[in-house]
């Protein structure tokens, strides 16, 4: 299990949080996940590390299975967990940061087996592949779909390599970035939703500590698109 610290640092106007934030992740390349090192990276941990910086909020960031990561924060004083899908269903149990990133919802299936789907009602005659507390997998559910759920998404890889599943639903930049990590041919047959994922914390997290890291994040996300213009 991956642990990094981020330290307060300087001055502010608004007073700390009396004890260090907890935050939980999972393995979602290429948004979260563990270096060979076991240093918690990604896309979405990057802008979050450098958001709690420039806001002086203590933390440690913790790497768990999502299931564990995701009930941790809904249950314990002063956790947080991402990257999260903000759903109706989960609205009221959080407070809600970001967003952080933006997450392709898709469909994939190893390319070898030339699967012809286009459609979320086409999975319901194949085997699906999810993880537990996933709000992918959950939505393919509510579709119609049999989907069969594993630990976590290196599992559902496996086990589509195995020939235990027809299909994974994941994001799509995750399912590209694992088929790379473990040279495996996977096709991408469609995508069927986008959603922004976010930060998402325990009610008892201090409301003004939340409001100055999503100052800030809002700041870092202005200085991108002016880099990118």
């Amino acid at each position: 299990m991956g642990v990094a610290l981020i330290s307060a640092m300087g001055s502010c106007s608004l007073p700390l949080q009396a004890m260090p934030l907890t935050i939980n992740t999972e393995e979602y390349p290429p948004f979260n996940y563990a270096d060979d090192q076991g240093q918690i990276i990604g896309s979405a941990t990057m802008l979050l590390r450098n958001a709690l910086r420039q806001a002086d909020i203590e933390a440690y960031f913790r790497l768990l299975p999502w299931a564990r990561a995701y009930t941790e924060a809904r249950l314990s004083d002063n956790h947080c967990v991402y990257s999260t899908t903000r759903t109706h269903e989960r609205e009221a149990l959080f407070q809600w940061i970001g967003p952080l990133v933006v997450n392709e919802w898709a469909a994939f299936s190893l390319a070898e087996r030339e699967l012809d789907v286009t459609s979320l009602s086409e999975l319901r005659d194949w085997r699906v592949g999810s993880f537990r507390e996933d709000a992918v997998g959950d939505y393919v559910a509510s579709s119609g779909s049999n989907v069969l759920l594993a630990p976590s998404e290196r599992e559902n890889i496996a086990r589509l390599k195995a020939g235990l599943l027809d299909v994974i639903v994941t994001g799509k930049a995750t399912g590209e970035f694992m088929a790379q990590e473990q040279n495996i041919a996977l096709e991408h047959l469609f995508t069927f939703h986008r959603a922004p994922l976010y930060l998402a914390c325990h009610p008892s997290v201090s409301e003004a500590v939340l409001a100055r890291l999503q100052t800030q994040l809002d700041a870092l996300h202005r200085d991108r698109q002016e880099e990118s213009q």
